[in-house]
């Protein structure tokens, strides 16, 4: 797939400029995406029944492998490509190396979990640690937005916030139902109604969560390019 996408890029782009920006942004979706259906599918298993996905959930690791393998792709090419090497890093804008940092991190994380996604490295492990690293994956996902929303070009529009916004809420409304499930089962013994009055207040300080990133972190593209009647998006610069 990445050589195919790298051929027809090239093939339509005459540009060697241009096809490093759509190169990059074409391998950091197909991680995005990649790394979204890793993530949901065991939360979603939870919900509708392990057996009905348990071929998605037998694919897990793979798919998580090659959303860091895209994810590598899109970084190599952002910085080699597009910039022109680790030196030009110095000369960005501060929101754009914090931002790539942060990318950068979420980038080794992916790796890591990549590199012990194998059956050998989870015995020699134990189960138990290898789940808690990569649990990791959390935390990168947050930086992964941060990365996206503060520098990533079409996250300027509307309609490309309310989608990602959308997957985000799903993805955490899941994650919830199964985080609030486990924690009643061994700590709080509510009943049906009480948890789910804890799932929903939960979900809802994570989707306004979200929903208000756009009010504290500023993205750099609406900031800099008016997009008029294509819509801004949800926020604009409050400096």
């Amino acid at each position: 797939m990445s050589v195919a996408v790298t051929a027809v890029l090239r093939q339509q782009i005459a540009s060697d400029q241009l096809f490093y920006i759509r190169a990059q942004q074409v391998f950091g979706l197909l991680s995005l995406v990649y790394w979204y259906v890793a993530l949901i599918i065991s939360p979603l298993g939870y919900v509708v029944g392990k057996q009905r996905l348990q071929h998605l959930a037998f694919a897990r690791r793979a798919i998580g492998v090659v959303a860091a393998y895209f994810a590598l792709l899109h970084a190599a090419v952002a910085l080699w490509g597009q910039l022109g090497g680790v030196g030009e890093l110095a000369l960005l804008p501060s929101l754009f190396r914090w931002s790539l940092a942060g990318g950068g991190v979420a980038l080794l994380v992916l790796i890591i979990m990549a590199a012990t996604s194998f059956d050998k490295v989870v015995r020699y492990m134990t189960y138990k640690k290898w789940k808690w690293l990569h649990r990791l994956v959390y935390g990168s996902l947050v930086m992964v937005i941060l990365h996206i929303w503060t520098i990533g070009t079409h996250l300027a529009y509307r309609e490309i916030q309310l989608l990602s916004f959308g997957a985000l809420i799903i993805l955490f409304g899941l994650e919830l139902v199964r985080v609030i499930k486990l924690v009643n089962a061994r700590y709080l013994h509510m009943n049906t109604a009480e948890a789910f009055v804890l799932w929903f207040a939960s979900w809802i300080m994570a989707v306004t969560a979200v929903f208000l990133m756009p009010y504290y972190f500023n993205n750099y593209h609406s900031r800099h390019v008016d997009h008029g009647d294509q819509g801004s998006g949800i926020h604009t610069d409050h400096e």
